[in-house]
């Protein structure tokens, strides 16, 4: 039984010095992270910025491409419109050669 007692603090004993430095490790990991000491990983600082400098970056580009301030890009509201009308012409188009062959077929 005594035997079994010391086993078992043994093993208490090598989790806590397990636990111990796996604490120790983390906190040494999370100072290499955090260079400016300010609670942050400086990598997710860095990642953070860069994501709010492309979001200013795709702000401003969206604003020289709508100069009306629609929120849409002047140049896809022309392609639009200009989609528009060929799918109206085809339409036509081809509402106009099925009335014709309806009276090619009437007739022959």
């Amino acid at each position: 039984m005594a035997d079994l007692r010391e086993l078992l603090d043994k093993a208490r004993e090598a989790v806590r010095e397990a636990a111990g430095e796996a604490e120790k490790r983390l906190l040494e990991l999370k100072e290499k992270l955090d260079q400016d000491k300010d609670g942050r990983p400086d990598v997710v600082e860095r990642a953070l910025e860069e994501a709010k400098k492309a979001l200013e970056e795709a702000k401003a580009r969206l604003k020289e491409l709508d100069q009306d301030q629609d929120g849409v890009p002047d140049r896809l509201r022309g392609l639009a419109e200009a989609a528009k009308k060929a799918a109206e012409t085809a339409r036509a188009k081809a509402e106009e050669a099925a009335r014709l062959l309806r009276e090619r077929l009437g007739r022959g």
